[in-house]
């Protein structure tokens, strides 16, 4: 079971759920009943296949890098052989597309499989590219884009407010490209100063009055706070300050779709979010998330 957990960095599958959530609280989603809390756990599960299929994907698409790199993980130390992660992959996508369909229609369906067609083009195509960190953005926007679907939101200026979660994965996501030598550049510089810049997002929102809830202020400083220390280790450089940097950032996901969250006065969904979070960094104590 283990080489099927690293396979899927479970510690950052629960970050996930962070995206799925903060689009339903775009969309206004209001627990009324049990029913609300059955169709928002068949979302959390489709956001949760999905994500872990991507993250299995992306070892696949690396295999040979990782040879090199990485020859302990999964796929090159041979503990999961690659027929068998592909069959996992396709099993999770068309949980994660039917799971959509149950708990928000078809809408949502088409929603996530749009995003696991993203997660294609980033780990096909753009990866290593200068588009592969906003790719990477886009495949957690389309996270979101599950939960705004579900609401049936169809307003261009709703489905804008999560804008900013993606242009902060892509910093993530910049400077992820260094972890694996630890190289200082400007580049990783540049991502490193954008990643405490981009969580405030949700502020700007609630400053322009996009969101209604001024406690969103007080919540959209958390993620920078958490990502202070990270991001100050890893100005110098070294393959370990980047990836607690990287590793950081992950976790600041949650911090910042929560601040939305609260922003949109969806408190409760803010406080699930949290739990996923907190379910996360535990399990972080005994697998690698990045």
């Amino acid at each position: 079971m283990r080489p099927w957990l690293e396979l899927v960095r479970l510690p950052a599958v629960f970050t996930a759920p962070a995206d799925v959530l903060a689009g339903l609280a775009l969309g206004g989603f209001v627990f009324t009943g049990a029913h609300d809390g059955a169709r928002a756990a068949l979302l959390v599960l489709a956001s949760v296949a999905i994500y872990a299929a991507g993250m299995a994907a992306n070892d696949l698409f690396d295999l040979e890098v990782d040879r090199l790199e990485r020859p302990g993980r999964p796929l090159p130390s041979g503990r999961v052989r690659p027929a068998a992660a592909w069959r996992f992959v396709a099993a999770l996508q068309v949980l994660g597309i039917v799971a959509a369909v149950a708990g928000g229609g078809a809408l949502a369906g088409g929603a996530t499989a749009a995003t696991v067609l993203l997660t294609y083009l980033y780990n096909g195509l753009l990866k290593h590219g200068p588009l592969g960190p906003l790719a990477m953005g886009a495949c957690r926007f389309g996270n979101a884009g599950i939960g705004l679907a579900a609401m049936g939101v169809v307003a261009p200026t709703t489905w804008a407010l999560p804008l900013g979660t993606l242009a902060y994965v892509a910093a993530v996501t910049g400077v992820s490209r260094h972890e694996a030598h630890g190289e200082v550049t400007g580049r990783l510089h540049a991502a490193l100063v954008a990643l405490p810049v981009l969580a405030l997002f949700p502020m700007l929102l609630v400053g322009l009055g996009a969101l209604p809830e001024p406690a969103g202020l007080a919540a959209a400083c958390a993620a920078p706070l958490w990502l202070a220390q990270p991001v100050r280790r890893a100005w110098n450089g070294g393959p370990g300050p980047v990836r607690g940097a990287v590793m950081a950032g992950i976790f600041g996901i949650p911090l910042v779709n929560a601040a939305l969250c609260v922003g949109a006065g969806a408190f409760g969904l803010s406080g699930l979010i949290a739990g996923f979070a907190v379910a996360g960094r535990m399990t972080g104590r005994r697998f690698y998330a990045t």
